[in-house]
């Protein structure tokens, strides 16, 4: 569920399925009802029909001479004269339950209740009891005995039947019975459930089809979106400038009025730094070139002591504001052999050498100011410690680029070597400065949501090992 992708084409086939099921259950119910209902209209009026045909003469039914020609007509149009246990009908006596007539045996004689015995095997298929009060139609399972006196028998199946109570006195109360077999209505049944599974099947081809579809024309603004955020974060362009759907036009507008009111924000801030340190200068060298005059080592002192500060205190103004800025990659590469260049000619006295072993796509999200200065604080103390190497590598660890900055110098105090992280702490206090430069690039790591950790060097000197988001 983390792409919109994912959830449109699981929400569309939720809502289908639920749809189907429910439309198909409603549809299932109606079908059915309506094929019992038509049934039992057939069935109705075949037993009306059938019932004017009989007459009850002596203690039995019969059919009249004149008639058995429709009679015949009637049972092999309503199929009721065939051998099978398809379709047929029958008169019970209620009180003794007993076969009076039967559809397949129209005209033989059953006056004492009972077929003879070569005829009975006619009612093996099927021989159902019911109470007197049934009157109407119903589906029966001659295995379910529920409610009613049910004979199971070989080869039973699912029936419609129909019953129709009447009397005759002083003989008793009789029921006509029509019993149809259900295998259509179950056929019917079968069909609906396979018309459902296919429809579902072809709706789910649709969704499939659809998701394409929608993809091209409703995710593809997303996506284009994302890759021109992606390429002003990278540096490629400045403004997000495709034309897009309504729904995405204002968040493209609020986009680029938060990149223009944070350019526009970082560059006066930077040039009130500009007036600021421009306007702290020309004291500080008066005051710089009285103490030299004057051979004042205190003030001359004191003078240094100040211009850090301030360099510190506008540095850590600057890191503060790159937080909330969108900063595009940074190649570290260029960076660390314009400083390898630099730093060779400062300590030209030394005999050491400068590895770097970083490649081109070595990138992290800093600016080339701040990299100048982190870059540059760290190298500068590995090149003044270190006896005859310092090695800068790059590798890359996830979405997290790391740095390490090793020398073969003495290295960091056993106790407590973060303390070097912070601002006036130095690892030797015989050296120039102000032990600035440790704090300062842990203050513009940390600003960009990285960290520094001293470590051991493998050339048993000082490793800083630097975590960039890249």
């Amino acid at each position: 569920m983390s792409s919109l992708r994912s959830r449109q084409f699981l929400s569309a086939l939720a809502i289908i399925f639920l749809g189907i099921l429910l439309l198909g259950s409603v549809l299932y119910y109606v079908t059915q009802h309506k094929m019992l209902k038509d049934e039992e209209s057939s069935l109705s009026e075949a037993g009306l029909e059938l019932m004017g045909f009989l007459d009850f003469k002596e203690g039995k039914f019969v059919i009249d001479s004149s008639s058995k020609n429709d009679f015949l007509a009637f049972l092999i149009k309503n199929e009721f004269s065939k051998l099978t246990s398809e379709k047929f009908a029958y008169i019970q006596h209620n009180d003794s339950g007993n076969i009076v007539w039967h559809s397949q045996y129209p005209f033989n004689d059953i006056s004492a209740g009972r077929f003879a015995k070569d005829k009975r095997r006619v009612f093996t298929t099927f021989l159902l009891t019911m109470p007197a009060d049934i009157d109407g139609v119903d589906i029966l399972n001659p295995e379910d005995t529920q409610g009613r006196n049910v004979s199971k028998l070989d080869g039973a199946e699912n029936y419609i039947v129909y019953a129709r109570g009447f009397s005759y006195k002083p003989s008793g109360t009789y029921q006509l019975i029509l019993a149809k077999s259900a295998k259509t209505l179950q056929k019917g049944s079968d069909d609906s459930i396979r018309n459902l599974f296919i429809l579902f099947l072809v709706s789910t081809i649709l969704v499939l089809i659809s998701q394409l579809v929608s993809s091209y024309f409703v995710i593809m603004p997303i996506r284009q979106f994302e890759r021109e955020i992606n390429k002003i974060e990278s540096g490629d362009q400045q403004l997000i400038t495709k034309e897009y759907p309504t729904e995405l036009s204002q968040v493209k507008s609020a986009v680029n009025a938060l990149i223009n009111a944070e350019k526009g924000q970082k560059q006066r801030y930077r040039d009130a730094l500009d007036d600021l340190a421009h306007s702290l200068k020309t004291p500080l060298s008066v005051l710089q070139s009285s103490a030299e005059k004057s051979h004042n080592e205190t003030i001359s002192t004191q003078v240094e002591r100040m211009d850090d500060i301030i360099a510190y205190q506008l540095r850590r103004a600057v890191v503060n504001e790159h937080g909330g800025t969108i900063i595009k990659q940074q190649s570290v590469r260029p960076v660390l052999y314009r400083l390898k260049e630099s730093l060779i000619k400062v300590y030209r006295e030394k005999s050491f050498e400068i590895k770097i072993n970083v490649d081109d796509f070595a990138k992290c999200r800093m600016e080339e100011d701040d990299m100048m200065e982190v870059f540059g604080n760290l190298t500068n103390n590995a090149c003044r410690f270190c006896e005859n190497i310092v090695e800068i590598t790059a590798t890359q660890n996830g979405d997290i680029l790391i740095i390490d900055i090793d020398d073969d110098g003495l290295g960091f105090p056993d106790k407590n070597p973060s303390e070097l992280l912070q601002r006036g702490i130095r690892a030797d206090s015989q050296s120039e400065g102000q032990g600035i430069g440790l704090a300062v690039s842990t203050e513009i790591v940390e600003a960009l949501g990285g960290k520094i950790e001293l470590l051991i060097s493998p050339h048993v000197g000082a490793r800083v090992r630097l975590h960039l988001p890249m």
